[in-house]
């Protein structure tokens, strides 16, 4: 039995598995291709020895099963060594479909919220992570057939607005003579001056209460300020291969405030609360502390809170996602557990969507500190993007280091980025990896034009050319974690030790000197599998390949 359009190998194995016993189900093992650890829970249940079980299931596996993949009993351990065809249809079935060999599943609709700059403000690394790893993620869904719609959701409607056009305001400086420089010098002043200017701060929240009223000259002074960040948001974005189907931003969603509130009210879920409306959500079940969210304030204004219930309304009318993800910074997971309670007390979305929010760390120094520059001011998007490409010679691979240094990390954990680790060609970065495709591409310059052979694949198999095929497999598996935990590091794990492979293997086997043309094809045709592999698995990452360094 071989692939099919919807079946990979774990679950042919795991399909048969079960008919020799129901409770089985496989695992990716360093110790074998495959590991079943069921004979422990029957052992317990039974009172056996697992030992004896997993002996049992493994007879009755070989008798029936041997074309597929041999099984071996460790102890309760089932090991699982993959067949030599199954791997050479593996192979044929990734070079004929260009794609990975995943299990099918359910087509959902998933609405990812990512990216999340502010207007009025220049993009510095602290909005680095959030679209690397919802581009990843949200391109992790695709490859299993599901309907994506991505938002940058713009931060276009807050107090940052209100500040730059007070100063501006103050200044008497003409909306169209701003400039994003100036915008990068404007609002970090007038940011650090509310904090000790009281009179300033209440000048500002009231400029943007009555932007958010639409008053003018404000809404029009607005306009312009966020048709030139969105210009250089968009460019910043593109540069990262972020691809986003709309730009919308807090605004977008401000005509269904009203008709929120309205929802609220009928519910009998708003609150007075010093001149502000709040929603409580807290329940007895809660372990901690659960404040309740604010959703309009003293002044009339609307908060970051009444601005999400209203895109989750907007969305789901809209676009009846099966699924929402947020990808924000992870000290925001309070704030989305409050709004997604008001949506759900406020019946704006139907219990069978999902809603989720990952939430990552921070990007540290050396020191453990949040990443700063010397003079320990906030170190721009743009100007990191130039640093590490300096260091690299070259953009793309730039960009594919400050990736693969980004998701190699579990997602919710803070991380340390080293300028010098991160750019290395060796080890567990991006620029090997792209190394590795660039050393497949010499081999096959030299070569000139051949055609793909994999039928002396048993005949000429090395431990070398195995683990290489196993690793494409691992890599196959690593999907699955990656929609298990929403976090990417399985997939770039996975994709290094490919790499690494291949060197193996490429140290093994000199390709382009080899004399037995038998061998020199299926040698060939594991480097362009490999190849294959590879850029599969880099461009669910967002990172472009090069052809040569």
């Amino acid at each position: 039995m071989g692939y099919d359009k919807v079946m990979n190998i774990k679950q042919i194995i795991e399909q048969r598995l079960q008919k020799i016993e129901p409770t089985a189900t496989l695992s990716v093992s360093d110790k074998a291709d495959f590991q079943c650890n069921t004979a422990f829970a029957l052992a317990k249940q039974q009172h056996q020895n697992p030992a004896v079980i997993a002996s049992k299931i493994v007879d009755q596996w070989n008798q029936e099963n041997s074309d597929l993949a041999t099984a071996s009993a460790i102890g309760g351990f089932i090991n699982f060594t993959l067949s030599d065809n199954q791997l050479q249809q593996m192979a044929e079935f990734i070079l004929q479909n260009n794609r990975l060999p995943l299990p099918e599943q359910k087509q959902r609709t998933v609405f990812f919220d990512y990216g999340g700059a502010n207007t009025a403000k220049e993009l510095h690394i602290g909005h680095l992570r959030s679209p690397i790893i919802g581009e990843a993620l949200k391109r992790v869904f695709q490859a299993f057939g599901h309907k994506t719609i991505a938002d940058s959701y713009l931060g276009d409607w807050g107090l940052q607005n209100g500040l730059v056009i007070a100063s501006l305001l103050e200044k008497g400086i003409d909306c169209d003579q701003v400039t994003l420089d100036m915008l990068g010098e404007l609002y970090p002043e007038a940011s650090k001056r509310k904090n000790v200017d009281p009179e300033f701060y209440e000048r500002a929240a009231t400029v943007t209460a009555k932007l958010q009223n639409l008053e003018e000259p404000y809404y029009s002074m607005w306009q312009k300020l966020r048709t030139l960040s969105v210009q250089q948001i968009q460019k910043n974005y593109k540069k990262l291969n972020c691809t986003f189907d709309l730009y919308n931003g807090e605004s977008s969603y401000q005509t269904n405030v009203d008709t929120i509130m309205n929802i609220l009210e009928k519910k009998g879920l708003l609150e007075k609360s010093q001149g502000a409306l709040i929603v409580n959500v807290a329940t007895p079940e809660d372990q901690k502390p659960m404040p309740p969210v604010i959703v309009k304030k003293q002044n009339g204004g609307d908060l970051y809170a009444t601005s999400d219930i209203s895109a989750i309304y907007t969305r789901m009318q809209q676009y009846q996602p099966d699924q929402f993800v947020y990808i924000t910074d992870a000290r925001q997971k309070l704030h989305f557990e409050q709004i997604f309670r008001v949506t759900r007390l406020a019946g704006l979305v139907p219990e069978s969507t999902t809603l989720t929010h990952v939430g990552f760390g921070t990007i540290n120094g050396k020191d453990g500190k949040p990443f700063k520059t010397r003079d320990g001011g906030t170190i721009k998007l743009e100007d990191i993007m130039n640093i590490v490409s300096n260091a690299t010679t070259e953009f793309a691979v730039g960009l594919s280091a400050i990736k693969f240094a980004d998701l190699i990390n579990q997602v919710h954990k803070d991380y340390v980025f080293d300028l010098q680790k991160c750019t290395s060609f060796e080890g567990k970065t991006g620029p090997y990896i792209l190394y590795t495709i660039v050393r497949i591409n010499a081999i096959f310059n030299k070569i000139g034009d051949f055609t793909c052979d994999f039928t002396n694949l048993g005949k000429y198999m090395t431990p070398a050319i195995r683990n290489v095929l196993i690793s494409i497999i691992k890599l196959t598996e690593s999907y699955n974690v990656a929609m298990n935990t929403l976090s990417l590091n399985s997939i770039t794990e996975s994709i290094y030790n490919l790499a690494n492979s291949f060197t193996t293997f490429y140290a093994d086997q000199n390709i382009i000197h080899e004399t037995d043309l038998n061998k020199q094809a299926l040698y060939l045709s594991v480097a362009k599998l490999t190849k294959t592999a590879l850029e599969i698995g880099l461009h669910t990452l967002a990172i472009d390949t090069v052809e040569k360094m």
